[in-house]
């Protein structure tokens, strides 16, 4: 019997300095097409520039040719970072004006399409690809983006980018799917239409397989934090001690100012526990993350099967998402904590050269982890959201 489906189409726009999110991407749609779609008999197409577009002259812009050959779209993601992109007749790049069109047509039906916009914040490779004009430009465009009540989202990777699409797209699509009343086409096989997103799989991975990540991941990532709150807690101890020492000195001595050279070897001292602080937690910020991100990207997937290979799914389901719930509850604490202590460390006063080198290599590693600790927050978060 011919098969119903809902074909929903995604324009992705950027400018250049994006590639690999956009190759990225591809593969994300792919794994939606089969893990997303296939159980709910839709297809998602993935539309840009370097597969819609072709070799062509107009009177008005590059960016005119490619609008022109962009068919209609229910999904308009854009992404922008270090560059604003090449400026149109009448806007300041080609992003923009797809932007503005997409947010033309939401304008004119609310329901006919939705918008997802997604700001890069890592350093680019080499502080020669820095234009500072393109930067006002970007830095321009995002703030005028809350006028027009487009919530965006900042991320640092393009994994993190790929873990949101995972959550972001279903979600919207589904929005979609209550409000409007899409075209379907019917197809014998959807298998012969999904083309446009063909993935090969090295490994297939069943319910078991994703289970043991899930608890290996959580398992390893848990244990990287532990080993974090134990050289925060051995740190604080030692900065505590340095302190005792610097009373008792002043008491014995009658409250008169301590030698310099007294005070240097105090510093010193102090700055080589807090540098034996940050190498200790350097290592495990990067197994903390990647493990967690991994446990998360484990138990979206194990979702997706439960969903799709099983009628009576709501008992695995709950219990997943109360297991998920309480790894998200535990996690503001941990921010907080990290927050307060990164505070205590920027508070120190500037009083040696090895105190304050310390002082920024503890800070920056403690910044890296409270932004780890925060990314992990936001994905777990939107995966919960959208079991």
């Amino acid at each position: 019997m011919p098969t119903t489906v809902s074909k929903y189409r995604i324009f992705l726009a950027s400018p250049s300095d994006l590639t690999e999110e956009r190759e990225a991407i591809d593969a994300v749609i792919s794994e939606l097409n089969e893990n997303y779609g296939n159980q709910n008999n839709i297809i998602i197409e993935l539309l840009k520039w370097e597969t819609n577009s072709a070799p062509a002259i107009s009177n008005d812009s590059v960016q005119a040719i490619i609008n022109n050959d962009i068919p209609e779209y229910d999904l308009f993601i854009g992404l922008l970072w270090m560059k604003f992109g090449t400026p149109t007749k009448l806007f300041g790049s080609g992003t923009e004006k797809e932007f503005e069109l997409a947010h033309a047509k939401f304008l004119k039906d609310p329901n006919s399409i939705q918008i997802l916009f997604y700001f890069k914040n890592a350093f680019p490779a080499t502080f020669d690809d820095i234009d500072p004009e393109q930067l006002i430009k970007v830095k321009k465009f995002k703030s005028s983006l809350g006028d027009k009540n487009v919530l965006y989202w900042d991320y640092d990777q393009n994994e993190d980018l790929c873990r949101f699409l995972r959550t972001h797209i279903p979600a919207r699509i589904e929005g979609l799917r209550k409000i409007s009343t899409l075209p379907v086409v019917k197809i014998e096989n959807i298998a012969d239409e999904l083309h446009i997103a063909e993935i090969i799989h090295e490994e297939e991975f069943g319910i078991i397989d994703y289970q043991e990540l899930i608890e290996d991941s959580f398992s390893t990532s848990t244990h990287s934090l532990k080993i974090i709150s134990e050289a925060t807690g051995w740190i604080g101890n030692e900065m505590n001690k340095k302190t005792k020492e610097i009373n008792r000195l002043i008491a014995q001595n009658h409250n008169q100012p301590i030698s310099i050279k007294v005070q240097r070897n105090i510093y010193v001292r102090t700055a080589n526990a807090m540098n034996d602080f940050a190498n200790r937690i350097e290592p495990e910020i990067p197994i903390y993350f990647n493990h967690f991100e991994l446990g998360i990207d484990s138990f979206s997937k194990l979702i997706n099967i439960y969903k799709s290979d099983f009628e009576n799914k709501n008992d695995e389901i709950s219990e997943a998402k109360i297991s998920l719930k309480g790894l998200i509850d535990n996690i503001p604490g941990t921010i907080e904590n990290t927050e307060g202590f990164l505070a205590s460390i920027e508070s120190l006063p500037r009083m040696s050269k090895e105190l304050n080198s310390a002082r920024k290599n503890v800070t920056d590693k403690l910044t890296d982890l409270l932004n780890r600790i925060e990314i992990s927050y936001s994905i777990a978060s939107e995966v919960y959201k959208n079991i």
